[in-house]
């Protein structure tokens, strides 16, 4: 009989920067016997992340262990194969077919058409290989907990109007309670809580006094902090090395999630909700953590106010653009223009591929 390899306990689907980022932190910080895998299609990239975080676990003297294994992307099926054979208790999807610095650099007419109309019309391109994998998990009965990094305040819920499996997202949200926590007194950071949605991004890249819309709100306690703007107007976000602490966020989450304990976390998308929400996270998974005061149905409220601005919003199980970004794609693509239902992905992403490829993205 041939015998079943270890289960892991979190599979980390993707090889870039921002699951770089994760995975050292993992490697310095776990403080029990986890084992991880990177799941990816480039066999060298896979074996040095592993190198690095093994020689990372030595160093930091961390009980965390790392393997490695080729992963196909192309559907579902070849993405359950795969996770069925390592059996995790937590996956992670960190691989996109649109990066966020190649549509930020602007050097092509689909990035210009993307800055204009918002970040939410490359939706189809992020949510993708998050469909596949949420849709492997499906289809091996849901028993383990799915994180999707990618544009999380979009396509969780776009997941999630699918009907498809999503624990929670990370990244995005979470670089801000770092930012502003990092400015308080340390006694004010035991019941700090903060809200924000990916919208919160573009405005912290421009010069502090040019961010516009409601800014990110902040608690301490039951307290509301006020001037956040003003605290921050010094800090203009950078593009890729933002993945230093976004990605960072992440991993309080993950370990909480693989069974190292409940964290008070910050993530994007939980369960499918737009935006980005203080939560408490365990193996079991999360709830709100919203300040004393706020309902659940208000911060969900707060959030969807920025929809307009990123472009695109999901709502009875369908994707829309926002008038802005309906007016920019209709000039190339009508079609493209008037969204899609969620369980029409596949299509979708067709189309606005044929798009980014005809303005050269």
């Amino acid at each position: 009989m041939t015998q079943q390899p270890p289960a892991c306990d979190i599979l980390l689907l993707g090889t870039g920067f921002f699951a770089e980022v994760m995975l050292t932190d993992l490697s310095a910080t776990a403080t029990t016997p986890l084992r991880v895998v990177v799941g990816g299609r480039n066999a060298a990239r896979m074996g040095w992340l592993v190198d690095a975080c093994r020689s990372r676990a030595v160093i930091h003297d961390t009980p965390i262990r790392f393997d490695w294994r080729e992963v196909d992307f192309t559907s579902a099926e070849t993405l359950a194969e795969a996770i069925g054979a390592l059996r995790p208790k937590v996956v992670v999807q960190a691989a996109s077919l649109q990066s966020p610095w190649k549509v930020d650099i602007g050097d092509s007419a689909w990035s210009h058409l993307v800055a204009r109309a918002g970040f939410g019309t490359t939706i189809a391109f992020n949510a993708m290989l998050a469909w596949r994998a949420a849709e492997a998990v499906r289809l091996l009965g849901d028993r383990c907990h799915f994180v999707n990094t990618c544009y999380p305040d979009g396509v969780n819920p776009l997941l999630e109007a699918a009907g498809l499996p999503i624990t929670t997202g990370v990244g995005n949200i979470g670089i801000f309670p770092g930012l502003i926590g990092g400015r308080l007194p340390a006694e004010d950071l035991a019941d700090f809580r903060v809200l924000a949605h990916h919208r919160h991004l573009v405005e912290w890249r421009k010069p502090g006094p040019e961010r516009a819309g409601a800014p990110v709100r902040a608690w301490c306690g039951a307290k509301e902090l006020e001037g956040i703007n003003a605290m921050t107007l010094d800090i203009q976000l950078p593009y890729r090395d933002l993945n230093l602490i976004s990605a960072a966020s992440a991993v309080p989450v993950l370990l909480a999630l693989a069974g190292e304990g409940a964290r008070r976390c910050h993530v994007p998308g939980p369960y499918g909700l737009p935006g980005g929400y203080p939560a408490t996270v365990d193996e079991t998974g999360l709830r709100l953590d919203l300040p004393p005061g706020l309902s659940e149905a208000e911060a969900i409220a707060w959030n969807r106010q920025f929809e307009e601005a990123d472009g695109v919003s999901v709502r009875d199980g369908r994707v829309t653009y926002s008038a802005n970004a309906r007016a920019a794609l209709a000039e190339h693509s009508v079609e493209i223009a008037e969204g899609f239902a969620a369980a029409d992905l596949e299509d979708a992403f067709a189309a606005v591929t044929a798009l980014r490829e005809r303005l050269g993205g």
